[in-house]
């Protein structure tokens, strides 16, 4: 077992290695309590504060065509994703600290050193945490495939770039100098951009699954305080105060986790959802015109990061809607009736379901079919 454990605790740490080296190719390596502004940092963050500008340079030199302006603000929409949920490293430094502490402490809060079912747990946890965010990473490096569009399928409107966007004094149709700055500028903001969402989403990730593996835990420790009540005699139970009193207060600070969690991403969830929703209707829109349009490889992209989110988020809505039935499904009725009262309160309090939420909508998979239906809807009349 001590071979287990440290396994466990090794792939856990694996993981934070993995984020926090993909933040340190920015020089963002905000999990670093000695993490401190360089010119790196300095020029990320310039280079992201231009993003308004980039967009306007393209709406002027693509005002004219219709469909590459609708490319111009499908690209645009990921630009503004980029700036606004740039705040994240600027101000939630602490946050983001604490969410990944936090997450390596789980195992010791819930006793998984002492208990070989909750090691076995955590174990499982922690493979799934490594499993998804090796799927987000993949799905974040597939967007270096778009650079290869102007070989693949060139588009002599955007003159042959990848994206619809032009440096200010630099038009790439001038000569072939001018051109490589453009399609290298292009590639910067591009790595700019996956090295800037993909260790923030992956906090995001982690920190939802944790929850699950908390919620499982909690079950566990349910499971195995209904095996003692059934081994004792009728209301004989006040030894077993100390355990209830452990799953009530891990219960409260699974809660107080979740609220940390919905506080840090809400505004994150926003942006997400309301570009996410503008991309996706401006793809549609361009589809709808041309269907052999690069952009679609960029739609489905941001439809991508959108189910991933909107699943994650439904799982954890599942995982602790599961929890009040094994609140009330474990023998309740052998407890003390000091017992039964705290059993009603940790009751009440799983009662309400764990939802992420985006200020108006909950981060479900309710909300991205209705996204998708109403996308789908637009692109009908369109076509």
């Amino acid at each position: 077992m001590p071979r287990a454990t440290s396994n466990s605790a090794a792939n856990l740490e694996r993981l934070v290695i993995r984020i926090s080296s993909h933040m340190a190719v920015l020089k963002l390596n905000i999990i670093d309590p000695a993490w401190r502004p360089t010119l790196r940092f300095g020029i990320v963050l310039f280079l992201t504060a231009l993003v308004p500008v980039y967009i306007w340079q393209g709406i002027k030199v693509y005002r004219t065509r219709f469909e590459t302006l609708l490319e111009v603000l499908s690209v645009a929409g990921c630009g503004w994703q980029m700036f606004f949920r740039m705040y994240f490293y600027l101000f939630q430094q602490d946050r983001c600290r604490q969410i990944v502490q936090e997450v390596r402490d789980q195992r010791t809060v819930y006793g998984a050193d002492r208990n070989p079912r909750m090691e076995k747990l955590f174990r499982a946890g922690t493979k799934r945490m490594l499993l998804a965010y090796r799927v987000i990473h993949l799905m974040y490096g597939t967007s270096y495939f778009f650079q290869l569009g102007p070989l693949i399928m060139p588009d002599p409107h955007k003159c042959n770039l990848p994206l619809a966007l032009q440096l200010p004094f630099l038009p790439p149709d001038r000569n072939m100098v001018y051109y490589c700055i453009n399609y290298a500028h292009h590639l910067l903001l591009n790595t700019i951009g996956v090295f800037i969402l993909l260790p923030m989403d992956g906090v995001l990730i982690v920190a939802l699954l944790n929850i699950c593996t908390r919620i499982a835990a909690l079950q566990l420790l349910l499971e195995e305080l209904d095996a003692k009540l059934g081994t004792v005699q009728w209301q004989q139970t006040a030894h077993l105060d100390a355990e209830l009193n452990r799953i009530i207060e891990l219960h409260i600070d699974t809660k107080r986790f979740a609220r940390v969690i919905y506080e840090t991403y809400q505004m994150h969830f926003f942006s997400m959802f309301s570009v996410l929703c503008f991309v996706i209707c401006m793809c549609m829109n361009v589809v709808a015109r041309d269907p052999r349009s690069t952009l679609i490889p960029f739609g489905l992209a941001s439809t991508g990061q959108l189910f991933v989110i909107c699943m994650l988020g439904n799982v954890l809505y599942i995982v602790s809607d599961r929890l009040k039935d094994s609140v009330y499904g474990i023998r309740w009725y052998r407890c003390t009736v000091s017992q039964q009262k705290r059993l009603m309160f940790l009751l009440a309090n799983a009662q309400p379901e764990i939802v992420m939420g985006a200020v108006f909508i909950p981060v479900t998979m309710t909300s991205f079919v209705t996204i998708i239906r109403a996308a789908y809807s637009y692109f009908t009349i369109l076509y």
